[in-house]
Formats: C-alpha cells, sequence, structure tokens
C-alpha cells in the first residue's frame, strides 16, 4: 500500500468521520447505556421485587430496547470496522516490512479478525439478557455466533 492506498484508506476514514460517525456513536452510547442500567441496575432490582413475573417482562425491555439502539449503529459500525482493518493492515505491514502484493490478503485477514471479535463481543453483551428469557435460548444464541465466527474465518480461509 503506497502513497495512493494510504490517501484512499485516510480519505475514506475522513469520510465516515464525517458522515457516519456521529450518528453512529450516539447510537451505540445509547446502547450501552441501557445496557449498563439495565443488566446492572434494573435486572437485579427485578430480581428482588419480584422474581417471578417482574424479572421477565423488564429483561424483555431492556432487550428490545438494546437491539433497537445496537441495530441503528450497525451500519457505522460495519463503516468503522472496515476503516480500522484497512488502516491495522496498513501498519502491519509497514512496521513488519510485508511485500505490497499481499496487502489484500492481510486486510482481509485483520477484517476477519474485527468481525470475528465483534460478534463475540456482541454475543457476550446479549448473554445476561438472554438468560433473562430461559438458559436454552442463550445456548442457541452461542450456537449461532459461534456458525458465524466460524464461517467468516472459514470464508478467509478459502479466499473467498
Amino acid at each position: 500500500m503506497g502513497d495512493a492506498g494510504e490517501d484512499r484508506t485516510r480519505r475514506e476514514r475522513d469520510s465516515v468521520a464525517e458522515e457516519i460517525l456521529p450518528e453512529s456513536a450516539v447510537n451505540l452510547s445509547v446502547a450501552m447505556l441501557v445496557w449498563l442500567f439495565g443488566v446492572l441496575i434494573f435486572l437485579p432490582l427485578a430480581s428482588e421485587v419480584d422474581p417471578s413475573g417482574l424479572l421477565l417482562l423488564c429483561d424483555l425491555i431492556i432487550l428490545l430496547t438494546f437491539s433497537t439502539f445496537l441495530f441503528r449503529g450497525s451500519r457505522g459500525l460495519k463503516e468503522m470496522l472496515d476503516i480500522a482493518s484497512r488502516v491495522l493492515a496498513y501498519k502491519w505491514i509497514k512496521m513488519r516490512g510485508v511485500k505490497e502484493s499481499r496487502t489484500k490478503c492481510v486486510e482481509r485477514k485483520v477484517k476477519a479478525t474485527l468481525y470475528s471479535a465483534t460478534i463475540v463481543i456482541v454475543y457476550l453483551l446479549y448473554s445476561p439478557l438472554l438468560v433473562g428469557i430461559h438458559p436454552s435460548v442463550n445456548g442457541i444464541a452461542i450456537i449461532l455466533a459461534m456458525l458465524g465466527v466460524l464461517s467468516i474465518l472459514l470464508r478467509e480461509l478459502t479466499g473467498e
């Protein structure tokens, strides 16, 4: 990735930062606040007040609200992950002195790693909310998350 690749990455990063980042940052921040208050404050309070009915109701309300804001911010998150993968790949190639012909390969591997880490983090955020509904729902979610990670990694290994 010579000067042209660096300029292209810088232009894309700047356009994402101006257009998509503010709205996505607000939505993802609200999602995190909903998750923090819900999991750390409201769910423990609901289980203390009424362990049977109120916990499920609070859990569903928090789950729907968290999901709404997370999905609103996911478009910008994808763009941010793509730009971050290009920047990280460029820095890694520059630091390690890798041939420029392997730029796309390194970029794909970094992107697959970032996407896989994002899937795991999203599952970990949903886990306490899904356990409140039923533990088997959480089990299904971890199976789906691991299938998603394996799909991304296998796609990367085959080079598609």
